[in-house]
């Protein structure tokens, strides 16, 4: 049974990756750590609970961790979510209690007590990238640290050279890149165009008649309503269910290759860009998911959805 940590900032896609490992039969889910992103820490830590309440599998803590980058201030991403990150439509809602304790203590006290932690990281990295300065011997033990983040060979929709997770808190992933830790990206290419919820999809998710099903379109109004404004497609974007599923889902990923990475910070046009170097000699420190089975991931997603809790 694998052993995972979901760093998360707590939005629509967010949460619904978050179900899909809280549900997974193949792992434990030990914990949920809040990080500064899209949200206000408050309102994420709230949809933090939402996705272990509907999860009904494990009851993980939901621990607030960083509430804003490391040296930059704060960058809010309320216009694809909605300002409770759910779509304005109810959702962010919760009768599980607040959890005491701080995100970066924990996830330092996890990757001490276990042998076999993993970290999957949905949001920006500051939860990590603290941790690893605070006790870089314990964050060396954890296994590996799946990422939704960066770009491979694409231009990304925050700036040219890099994608939102990243650019938010770009010091904070070139800090987690220089730790020893082994990094998966799973980069905005390995899902645009084969794991977007189309509206097929959407009229099946909810001819299951099962809370995630709902929950899945219902959540994502907003970011469909961005993507129809914006980039005139009438999908919703998954990005961070992709990562769950590169983790857990076995055959979901084509292909992946191997590089020393690193995180411009210093140069403000390329800020929060991921340089590999694929053909460095020095110790490869990332692999980059360059290629996704979007129907394997499909019916990973619709499989869960469609279960009955």
């Amino acid at each position: 049974m694998r052993r995972f940590i979901i760093d998360t900032d707590a939005a629509s896609d967010d949460l619904v990756a978050c179900i899909l490992a809280l549900r997974d039969p193949g792992c434990v889910v030990e914990a949920i750590t809040i990080c500064a992103g899209v949200l206000d820490h408050e309102t994420a830590n709230v949809n933090g609970r939402v996705a272990v309440e509907i999860g009904k599998a494990d009851q993980p803590p939901v621990y607030t961790g960083m509430t804003k980058p490391l040296w930059r201030a704060p960058m809010t991403g309320e216009n694809a979510h909605g300002k409770d990150g759910l779509s304005d439509v109810g959702l962010s809602k919760t009768t599980l209690p607040f959890t005491p304790g701080h995100a970066v203590d924990k996830i330092i006290e996890m990757a001490l007590k276990y042998d076999d932690l993993e970290i999957i990281t949905l949001g920006p990295m500051t939860n990590i990238a603290m941790a690893v300065m605070l006790n870089l011997e314990a964050m060396q033990r954890v296994k590996r640290i799946w990422t939704m983040g960066g770009q491979y060979r694409m231009p990304n929709p925050v700036t040219p050279n890099a994608e939102y997770n990243i650019w938010v808190d770009a010091e904070s992933c070139d800090i987690v890149l220089q730790s020893g830790i082994p990094v998966t990206f799973v980069p905005l290419d390995a899902c645009y165009g084969v794991a977007e919820v189309t509206r097929e999809d959407r009229e099946k998710l909810l001819s299951y008649g099962t809370e995630f099903g709902d929950f899945i379109v219902n959540a994502n109004q907003k970011l469909l309503q961005f993507n129809i404004d914006f980039y005139d497609k009438d999908i919703i974007s998954q990005p961070d269910p992709t990562a769950v599923a590169a983790a857990l889902c076995e055959g979901v990923v084509l292909e992946q290759r191997t590089c020393t990475a690193r995180c411009e910070t210093k140069s403000e046009p390329g800020y929060g860009q991921i340089v590999y170097d694929f053909d460095s000699k020095q110790p490869h420190n990332v692999t980059v998911v360059t290629k996704f089975d979007g129907k394997k991931f499909k019916e990973y997603l619709h499989g869960t959805a469609a279960q009955k809790r």
